[in-house]
């Protein structure tokens, strides 16, 4: 029996029934299937960005499937990361910001901060 391998950034995850995930936009993981960010609870998991949209809305959990790309994003700072944060978690606060703050984690996990600029905040983003 041969191993299979895959290298690469790409991921194609099923989606919930009754989901539309629009296009470069966070892609959660709610109990293996793929929820938009408005749509995740804290438990859920980062799948990583999506490609392209995807249209569930009339659709049941599996019946369509969603591509994403998993690696390093950037999001602006809510304010309370700095250089120091290297390394620590970072939830989002919105879908566009992130925070090491998990308000009594109430908000999603994003991922691991990897770098901190001026302009923003890298996080590695997707299941590993």
């Amino acid at each position: 029996m041969s191993e299979a391998k895959r290298s690469g950034t790409r991921r194609d995850y099923p989606v919930k029934g009754g989901q539309y995930i629009g296009g470069n936009v966070v892609v959660m993981l709610a109990a293996g299937l793929a929820v938009g960010l408005a749509s995740a609870a804290p438990g859920d998991s980062c799948a990583g960005v999506s490609s392209l949209g995807i249209d569930n809305r009339h659709g049941v959990d599996g019946e369509s499937r969603i591509g994403v790309e998993v690696g390093e994003h950037k999001f602006q700072n809510s304010g309370d990361i700095i250089n120091a944060s290297v390394g620590s978690d970072a939830f989002f606060a919105d879908e566009h910001s992130v925070s090491l703050d998990s308000a009594t984690n109430t908000r999603p996990k994003a991922g691991v901060i990897t770098q901190v600029d001026d302009d923003g905040v890298w996080v590695w983003l997707g299941i590993q």
